[in-house]
């Protein structure tokens, strides 16, 4: 008897203090999983600093990129403005050099006409005024002709100065612009090359700007992602903490009630064995029932153990949490099972005198941290 109650009492210690390791690793694992949100939450912190500073960067890449754009639209419009005005001057030294060479065609054909007079009168020697008198009807008729002959030859000569004149004046604006032109091309080079150099600086910031999207974009996946592990982490200590309260609601109150209304038959304490007439110390107290005589759990908790117990035969012993654990022995059947959870009250077997037993009656312990205690200190 002795042998198999100490065997019982060390299975009991070892299932306690089982259940106790189990709430503690519990305890250390919702720990762990907290500090696991801290850090990820942290980052989060920290993704989402970077994620701000990403979106200032953001705004100041389109502020550049937008600023460069509209030196670009400018520097374009420059650029159709000078070559506008090239089209506009090409065409009027194209204009101003056919007039030029139409005038210089008229002073080429006056000055042939001049030159072929000259030379008539050259050739014919001075001017007879007696031919022209011979030729002449009357003096008038000659006075007449001489005048128109010396008229021809001031208007010859006042064309060709005109002409001359005409020409030089287009030689001078075809110069002036010739001028221009190069001028001209002299600044449609420079816009063209500002133009090529604004556009440059508008396709470095148009990448900078798409560096800064894709980076941006990048962080909020990473962002995205802490957000998830949060959320599952989140979730899995709420289920953890779910589970401590379910299996904190599964442990009892701490205030017993009694297994079974009946006559201390045996109490606490050193005794004289019924059976073996020795002196021996008794772990718990009999409670006189008759065979059937429903046995019920003094507490809610859980049953770690439930089954053949040497000398408590048939025997129930059920953790209440904080180190409280009940046994039940000598029962004739039990209703429960390893690791079921049972209510205050609950049923969980069937009085009988199962193991070393005299008669029927319900043998109740009460262990705290695996020691015996007295247990009518834990009941009303």
């Amino acid at each position: 008897m002795k042998k198999g109650k100490t065997g019982a009492a060390l299975l009991a210690a070892l299932l306690v203090s089982l259940q106790l390791s189990a709430a503690v690793t519990q305890a250390e694992s919702i720990e762990d999983k907290k500090a696991e949100l801290q850090d990820v939450q942290q980052q989060m912190e920290e993704k989402d600093a970077q994620r701000e500073n990403k979106k200032a960067e953001i705004k100041s890449a389109v502020d550049r990129l937008i600023a460069a754009q509209n030196e670009l639209a400018a520097a374009k419009r420059e650029l159709a403005e000078v070559e506008g005005r090239q089209r506009d001057l090409e065409i009027q030294i194209r204009q101003n050099e056919a007039a030029l060479y139409a005038k210089q065609q008229d002073y080429d054909r006056t000055r042939e006409i001049y030159k072929k007079r000259l030379r008539d009168i050259y050739e014919n020697g001075q001017v007879n005024y007696l031919d022209v008198l011979l030729g002449s009807t009357d003096f008038r008729d000659f006075a007449s002709r001489m005048f128109l002959l010396q008229r021809v030859i001031h208007r010859d000569f006042a064309l060709i100065a005109r002409l001359e004149t005409q020409k030089e004046a287009l030689q001078a604006q075809q110069a002036t612009l010739e001028a221009n032109k190069r001028d001209l091309d002299a600044t449609h080079a420079q816009v063209a090359a500002k133009q090529q150099l604004v556009q440059q600086k508008t396709a470095e910031r148009q990448a900078l700007y798409e560096q800064a999207l894709a980076e941006k974009a990048q962080l909020d996946a990473e962002y995205e992602e802490l957000q998830r592990s949060s959320a599952q982490i989140t979730d899995m200590i709420k289920r953890m903490e779910e589970q401590g309260r379910i299996t904190a609601a599964q442990h009892g109150s701490g205030r017993l009630s009694w297994p079974i209304y009946g006559e201390i038959t045996s109490p606490f304490g050193w005794r004289v064995h019924p059976i073996w007439g020795t002196q021996i110390f008794h772990a718990g107290i009999d409670i006189a029932c008759d065979y059937g005589d429903p046995i019920r759990a003094a507490d809610g908790g859980v049953v770690i153990y439930a089954g053949w117990m040497g000398g408590y035969g048939n025997a129930v012993m059920i953790d209440h949490g904080g180190g409280l654990v009940t046994l039940y022995g000598h029962n004739t059947s039990l209703n429960v099972s390893e690791g079921e959870s049972v209510s205050k009250g609950q049923v969980i077997a069937q009085a009988g005198s199962t193991g070393d037993s005299t008669g029927p009656h319900c043998h109740f312990e009460v262990r705290v941290h695996g020691e015996v205690t007295q247990p009518l200190d834990y009941l009303p």
